[in-house]
């Protein structure tokens, strides 16, 4: 049975076999793990020779022994240094597993219960939406806390902010929640960065410490840490297209996405849960039960049942083999991991990839092969009668309209024969057909890979769902938005476009984004960011946008003010100013950073090359007329640059520090 289907990945990895042991114990002597391995190598040396990974780790431990490891190309090409079973890799949002792990021994401590407000715990904690007070510690690990999604500012970085968590809570203090908690589960970054803050507030540790004492020395990892090992040189590092390593990657957001970790590692981690030494049986249940929010899918089952920080506790694929495989996935910039557990079975299979892989897909495929070689589970012939052509019911039709999610805007219609769905999205000023799915008998629209879709509705909300083609599995995938004020003024977003005039010099994301509106959904504006996805906002008046999609993934409130006639746009913490104002470049032009320390931003009009001197600890990013980040001194080394006319070219650096440019101007 081939395991290679995906719709999402959630919601922050020489040939060298490092060694093959095979378990001696009596429970793992009847088992076989050739075909397993044989496919391990296949799909992980396929994703590399593909180019978009650099190396890869992975790992089998079955019954607390490690059956099969693996490392796979170079670490680190410059020094030769191999992958090793040592070699630490980002583990991105498989961290969330530990954080949660934390609140739990927390919880069976004494010191915090799952469903108390966190502000008992938190009292100086505030924002401006009442609700906040709702949110409790449960809500935070299940994703159901309605937080706006992924503070971004500094969130990934080429060394580490430490003081990412403190801004982190400056930025709640001034926005909205997306929703009422504990009613929607949707996958939040932000819900774990406060889980992170409330451990060190209640244990009176430092999270890395508290997790370093608590969890990785109880299993045995002795290659994990909250970012690097200090002074390591073992780091899987990512390389880019043209060969170049890639900085080297820090996520602060320690608790959402920020450990590092080996393959090993992470099976000692799975092994040390079933054996007890992490958390009593009441905590593990919790941990590993199903925990999402009463309405995060309205009708039927949540295709990620999430549990308290795993994406799911019993994934839809292998359940229907009768085999309970609980999940986790990370993913970031620069690598993918994923840790799946086979309670029954007392096996723990993990991969991470340095570098863009399917990394999902291919931990399925190992799973599956270590299914199929040692007859684990089995198959029930499913009686289903197949679904036939047939009309859309009026009840359907209604459904058309434009949908928002928090990262696309979608268009739903419908063909002239009322036999299928036309599917739009929203590119560049226009809606683009990607697919008609046909209608059939079973009442869904199919896809040709596996799901359907079908619509529901929740607090008169009109809903778009994605499903499994083969259970009642499935996720929320847009919101349908009606027609809202025509007189509310939204010319101030109109056709804009903004660049961040306090981006810091080790912030990875150089953000930059695009705002406008829909002729046809009169009252909104949407943003488009430069690091993809777009996304509707309602307003609350002229200058202030306000969060309408309590589904949507990763939203941020936004705000214009005017200062000597120039709009400044405030989201999240990042300050950001109209293209539009942005002065051209001259020749003879000295160009320093001010007192106030902002960017200096300035327009390039003319075709050419383009180098500068940076002072110590500067930076320079040039965006493209479409506002991508062409050239970026954090990530390149090189002397100069191509230009477009129409750039933007922006300066970070300390109040005072002075840059030379070479620019044919």
């Amino acid at each position: 049975m081939k395991m290679r289907r995906k719709i999402l990945v959630l919601g922050l990895s020489l040939v060298l076999m490092v060694s093959v042991m095979t378990g001696c114990s009596p429970k793992t002597a009847s088992r076989s793990y050739e075909k397993t391995m044989a496919t391990a190598r296949t799909e992980i040396w396929n994703a590399i020779s593909a180019g978009g990974a650099s190396s890869a780790t992975v790992a089998i431990m079955d019954n607390g022994k490690v059956v099969y490891h693996e490392g796979f190309a170079m670490a680190d090409r410059t020094a030769g240094l191999a992958v090793t079973t040592d070699t630490q890799y980002n583990i991105c949002s498989v961290s969330k597993v530990f954080t949660a792990a934390a609140i739990l021994q927390l919880c069976q401590d004494g010191k915090l219960a799952l469903d108390k407000p966190v502000v008992d715990y938190m009292p100086e904690f505030t924002m401006p939406d009442s609700r906040y007070r709702d949110i409790t510690v449960r809500m935070l690990l299940n994703h159901s806390a309605a937080f706006p999604g992924t503070y971004t500012n500094n969130a990934e970085t080429t060394e580490p902010d430490p003081n990412y968590t403190e801004n982190f809570l400056a930025y709640l203090a001034g926005t909205e929640l997306k929703g009422d908690p504990g009613k929607i589960s949707v996958y939040c970054n932000d819900c774990f960065t406060f889980a992170e803050i409330l451990v060190e507030k209640v244990s009176g540790q430092s999270f890395a410490d508290y997790l370093a004492a608590n969890i990785f020395k109880k299993a045995g990892m002795t290659n994990s840490s909250c970012n690097y090992k200090t002074d390591n040189t073992n780091i899987a590092r990512k390389y880019n297209e043209d060969g170049t390593a890639a900085p080297v990657e820090y996520i602060n957001s320690l608790g959402s996405g920020g450990i590092a970790s080996t393959a090993v590692d992470l099976c000692k981690y799975g092994q040390a849960l079933l054996d007890g030494k992490i958390m009593n049986d009441a905590m593990l249940a919790e941990y590993t039960s199903p925990q999402y929010g009463a309405e995060t899918l309205p009708s039927g089952t949540p295709l990620y049942p999430y549990g308290l920080g795993w994406d799911s506790v019993s994934l839809p694929d292998f359940e229907l083999q009768k085999v309970r495989v609980i999940g986790k996935n990370g993913g970031s910039p620069q690598y993918n991991s994923q840790l799946y557990i086979l309670p029954d079975q007392n096996i723990t299979v993990a991969i991470v990839f340095a570098g863009n892989a399917d990394v999902t897909g291919i931990a399925n495929d190992i799973v599956q092969a270590l299914i199929d070689e040692n007859g684990i589970g089995q198959v029930e012939e499913l009686t289903k009668v197949e679904p036939t052509a047939a009309t859309i019911p009026a009840t359907i039709l209604s459904n058309a309209g434009i949908y928002g999610d928090g990262s696309a805007i979608m268009k739903i219609d419908f063909n002239d024969e009322k036999t299928a769905m036309i599917y739009q999205k929203y590119k560049d000023g226009a809606f683009e057909i990607q697919g008609s799915f046909p209608y059939l008998s079973d009442g869904y629209f199919h896809m040709p890979a596996g799901y359907r879709f079908g619509f529901t509705e929740n607090d008169g909300k009109k809903l778009f769902v994605v499903y499994d083609s083969l259970t009642d599995a499935g996720f929320v995938s847009g919101q349908k938005l009606e027609a809202g004020d025509p007189a509310l003024d939204t010319s101030r977003f109109s056709g804009k476009s903004w660049i961040p005039v306090n981006l810091s010099a080790i912030d990875s994301s150089a953000i930059a984004c695009k705002t406008g509106v829909l002729a046809e959904l009169p009252g909104y504006v949407y943003s488009t960011s430069n690091q993809g996805g777009t996304t509707l906002y309602g307003l609350k008046d002229a200058t202030t946008t306000q969060m309408i999609l309590p589904y949507g993934r990763d939203l941020a409130q936004s705000v214009i003010t005017t200062s000597g006639g120039k709009d400044t746009l405030t989201m999240m913490n990042y300050q950001m100013m109209n293209t539009a104002d942005a002065v051209s470049l001259t020749k003879s032009e000295p160009i320093s950073i001010g007192s106030d320390g902002l960017n200096v931003v300035r327009k390039l009009d003319q075709d050419g090359t383009f180098s500068a001197d940076i002072p110590d600890g500067g930076r320079i990013v040039i965006y493209g007329p479409d506002l991508q980040p062409n050239y970026d001194s954090l990530a390149s080394d090189a002397a100069g640059t191509a230009v477009t006319a129409g750039s933007y070219l922006l300066l970070i650096g300390k109040p005072g520090d002075s840059f030379s440019f070479d620019y044919p101007v």
